[in-house]
């Protein structure tokens, strides 16, 4: 079941799912879509996927889909989603999940997946192994997906939170793609700078990376993807929608104000965006 709005739930109902995958193909996938939550009822697990500033808007919509055995998996960007959701839901309701591909929203109802492969993986938050951790790891195996079930998915949320930022922060405020971005040695240097001030944030609250090298290891990992990606974020503020700055890049630089930490770069790239944002958000409520 798919809780959808607006276009994308009308694309939904009329074609289906479209999906337009490198690995996979094209194929469509009939659906049951709604705007109702009602019309699902309650669900064992619901798969959070929307984006940081819909977050508490949408639980509360989600209301009756969540009973005490529900399980809320968030896929969003960003490393602090299961403190708002836990204060809401309960935190014993919550997982966290990255997902690592390159994908889209092409058009209304349709998914394009540009680069491949993807990985998934899916963690309680204290790093326990738990019977419903194990239960949805072997649903997402047997839908024919890639799955870990991890002991450290805070520290991959983080891991995943240095590629996300520091690329949709630099991208947007350059208008270029990754590959401008990285191709370019003064922006590439802002890239760098902007992962090791997030690093520097990360170990400041208890995340060690395994290597040691977590903004060099980011950097080689950007320059492996496809140089005319651009990050969702850019995208949107391409088309004037709102975007996930608050999230990203104005997380670092509050949390850097609470751990006494400059963050130079990440005031920058947060203060120049939010103004945008700002304007998209009158624009969507007017």
């Amino acid at each position: 079941m798919f809780l959808a709005r607006g276009k994308h739930l009308e694309a939904l109902k009329r074609d289906g799912l479209k999906v337009e995958s490198v690995t996979l193909g094209k194929f469509n996938l009939k659906i049951k879509a709604t705007d109702k939550p009602t019309e699902i009822g309650v669900v064992d697990l619901a798969l959070f996927c929307v984006k940081c500033y819909d977050t508490e808007t949408v639980l509360q919509q989600v209301s009756p889909m969540i009973d005490q055995d529900t399980t809320v998996l968030t896929f969003q960007n960003g490393v602090d989603n299961e403190e708002l959701i836990g204060k809401i839901l309960g935190p014993n309701r919550v997982m966290l999940g990255t997902i690592s591909v390159e994908s889209y929203i092409a058009e209304p109802g349709k998914i394009v997946q540009a680069a491949g492969p993807w990985k998934i993986a899916v963690g309680e938050p204290d790093g326990s192994i738990t019977p419903r951790g194990t239960a949805i790891r072997e649903s997402l195996l047997t839908a024919g997906l890639s799955c870990e079930l991890s002991e450290r998915i805070r520290e991959l949320v983080w891991e995943k939170f240095l590629f996300i930022c520091a690329t949709a922060g630099i991208c947007s405020v350059s208008r270029s793609s990754t590959g401008e971005v990285l191709g370019f040695q003064a922006t590439r240097d802002l890239y760098l700078a902007t992962l090791k001030e997030i690093e520097g944030i990360a170990r400041a609250k208890g995340f060690k990376f395994a290597d040691g090298l977590a903004a060099k290891r980011t950097l080689a990992q950007a320059d492996a993807v496809n140089k005319s990606t651009k990050p969702s974020m850019l995208r949107d503020l391409e088309k004037g929608k709102r975007i996930e700055v608050d999230a990203l890049n104005g997380a670092v630089s509050r949390f850097g104000r609470e751990l006494s930490i400059p963050t130079p770069v990440n005031d920058f790239i947060y203060g120049t965006l939010k103004v945008q944002d700002l304007a998209a958000r009158r624009m969507s409520l007017s």
